[in-house]
């Protein structure tokens, strides 16, 4: 039978030293001017002129039902669910930032 040869044990890899969170716990007890939050769509990069797609998956009949509403009133399907939509999130948003 044939020797089998053991492979030396592997240590754990070294880990990098998180400095952002040594950075924080430094700063515990100091206490500055609160910084006001920024949220992601007030960024400077962020342009209303940019239109992003949102694939949306919802049942025929709701489907068929929107796209009666679009037929029978002067919306696109598209600007009606734009329309409801951002009423909705501004509405949820503000509920959010409160």
């Amino acid at each position: 039978m044939a020797d089998k040869k053991k492979t030396p044990l592997r240590s754990t890899p070294a880990r990098k030293k998180d400095t952002d969170l040594d950075k924080f716990a430094a700063g515990t007890g100091k206490f500055g001017p609160k910084k006001e939050e920024s949220y992601p769509w007030q960024e400077s990069h962020i342009r209303e002129d940019v239109k992003k797609n949102l694939p949306l998956r919802i049942p025929e009949p709701l489907y068929m039902k929107l796209k009666y509403i679009a037929d029978h009133t002067p919306y696109s399907m598209n600007s009606f669910i734009l329309e409801r939509l951002s009423e909705e999130i501004e509405e949820e948003i503000a509920r959010l930032i409160e």
